[in-house]
């Protein structure tokens, strides 16, 4: 998902175990978190998902022992798009089969797998409504066929827009990770709207404690948000001297990169006209002789 504007923001987050094991925990059922001990989560390597899909989704993998002894596996996927993909169930029967493919790759010699539990992290405006059982999708000729005998799949769903903001600020989950969620939740709000919303998460952001953290806020409000770097504006009475700091120079230097993105433009325009003339001379000239 490296072209769209949440990849530095979220992979940052879930990346890192301090964040993602509240976060699971805030998703997960209490009576599978009653089995898992998340403070000993680890993540793994991903990328399981189809390269035509990489633009709107990324995947990761975490391994987490159960209390009792044996370890399972946690994959959750963002979905980063305004529609909801029915088949989805699908997709993480796919997803699901390759990563314990390349487990088992590792462990040539288990004969068991691990389980696996799917969560799907989506941020889009419709409601999800697509199947979350894979043998929901499965075309059948006689209404009486037992469904038993066919694969099966269930996953869970975040749908962040229908949690709300009260909703995602009453999760146990550190500042950093909080924020990334409205974020998420408010990526495609109207420049009006996403100026409201930033002044209202403030509060939050003045709690991040770590520096590229902050950046990494910043980065994401300032560049992908609606408003563009003129939301500091508002944003700024709301701030901390420190985080003030942070916003400020993360301003300035988009204001650069605009700057010099602008020149080069205009330099790429000037050789384009240059050679185009040069064109147009040269065929005046052939027609003088």
């Amino acid at each position: 998902m490296s072209n769209t504007p949440h990849d530095a923001l979220v992979r940052r987050a879930l990346s890192r175990p301090e964040l993602a094991g509240p976060y699971l925990a805030s998703v997960l059922p209490a009576e599978l978190l009653a089995h898992l001990d998340l403070d000993a989560l680890e993540p793994r390597d991903a990328g399981f998902i189809d390269p035509v899909l990489s633009g709107r989704q990324a995947d990761f993998l975490y391994e987490v022992p159960f209390a009792g002894g044996g370890r399972a596996l946690l994959y959750v996927l963002l979905e980063a798009q305004r529609c909801v993909d029915r088949l989805m169930a699908l997709r993480l029967f796919i997803y699901t089969a390759r990563a314990l493919d390349r487990w088992l790759q590792r462990n040539p010699r288990g004969e068991r797998v691990p389980p696996i539990v799917p969560v799907v992290l989506y941020n889009g405006r419709e409601a999800w409504t697509a199947p979350t059982r894979l043998r929901e999708l499965f075309w059948l000729p006689e209404p009486g066929l037992p469904r038993e005998h066919f694969p099966e799949l269930s996953y869970f769903v975040d749908d962040l827009r229908r949690c709300g903001d009260e909703g995602l600020e009453q999760r146990a989950v550190p500042p950093f990770g909080l924020v990334t969620l409205l974020l998420m939740r408010h990526f495609d709000d109207a420049e009006e709207e996403f100026r409201a919303f930033v002044v209202e998460v403030a509060r939050w952001i003045n709690r991040v404690e770590r520096r590229d953290d902050l950046i990494s806020c910043f980065t994401y409000i300032l560049k992908a948000g609606s408003g563009g770097v003129d939301v500091l504006d508002s944003l700024r009475p709301q701030l901390t001297p420190q985080t003030e700091e942070v916003a400020v120079s993360i301003a300035d230097a988009l204001r650069e990169e605009g700057r010099v993105k602008g020149r080069e433009e205009g330099r790429e325009e000037g050789r384009v006209k240059g050679r185009e003339e040069g064109r147009v001379e040269g065929r005046e000239e052939g027609r003088v002789e």
